[in-house]
């Protein structure tokens, strides 16, 4: 009976880990750029049951008995999300498996999120403020410059003057994980090349792949699939309850 008690268990933490993953995913309904996570689960070890014949002769098989289920991970889904025309010089959508490349602190970091702007230092930065480089790794400078615009190609202009080149990368999305925010970072140095001939749609916004309600609408059949568990759990319990003390007035 303990093993109905942890089966209930298992199902609970699932579901409370789905919900936390699909919270995420709507609360970034509308971050630019944002790719919504997917939790996966898996069956853990079954067990195989058999019939006792007396204290010590085991009998046949009667067959296997779930024991639960484990998390097994979260991956990223890659689907692009709708281009929005948004008209401002300073927005550019990626194509898909694109990044730009942004510095974090000591860190180089890529990003999809294309709704850039200028800091008060005259530094083409991410929506988070942290300035993008060019194709020489350094941060281009418009400070003092009018005009500003980014061409197809990743070229920031002010008027005809050429300032500077986005650095765009194509990266393996498979060896891609999130690094917070819109950020994401290599677990394989390999898996990121220049893109040679980048085609960047200014004035366009990539939105978040995460629907909102098709987001809401899990999170209500989440929340019921955790009360069953949480039901079965005390029924289980209740039921070791009675056991225990049927088995004592014996």
């Amino acid at each position: 009976m303990e093993r109905g008690v942890y089966a209930a268990a298992t199902g609970m933490i699932a579901q409370q880990a789905m919900q936390e993953v699909v919270a995420q995913n709507v609360s970034n309904s509308t971050t630019v750029g944002y790719k919504q996570d997917i939790v996966t689960f898996r069956a853990m070890q079954n067990m195989m049951l058999r019939r006792q014949n007396g204290a010590t002769d085991r009998g046949p098989e009667i067959g296997e008995l779930g024991s639960g289920v484990n998390e097994d991970e979260t991956t990223i889904d890659w689907t692009m999300g709708p281009i929005s025309n948004t008209g401002n010089p300073l927005d550019v959508a990626l194509e898909a498996g694109n990044f730009l490349t942004a510095q974090t602190g000591t860190q180089v970091l890529y990003t999809r999120a294309g709704n850039l702007k200028i800091d008060g230092n005259g530094i083409l930065t991410t929506a988070s403020g942290n300035p993008l480089l060019d194709i020489n790794d350094k941060p281009i400078n418009v400070q003092g410059k009018t005009d500003v615009s980014i061409s197809t190609r990743g070229d920031v202009t002010a008027g005809k003057q050429l300032i500077g080149t986005l650095k765009v990368v194509q990266a393996n999305t498979r060896s891609m994980q999130k690094a917070g925010g819109i950020y994401y970072r290599p677990l394989d140095a390999n898996a990121i090349q220049v893109e040679k001939s980048p085609r960047l749609h200014t004035g366009s916004l990539e939105q978040s792949n995460a629907n909102v309600m098709q987001g809401l609408v899990r999170l209500i059949t989440v929340s019921r699939s955790f009360e069953m568990a949480q039901r079965a759990l005390t029924t289980q319990d209740e039921l070791l309850k009675q056991a225990a003390t049927e088995v004592g007035r014996v």
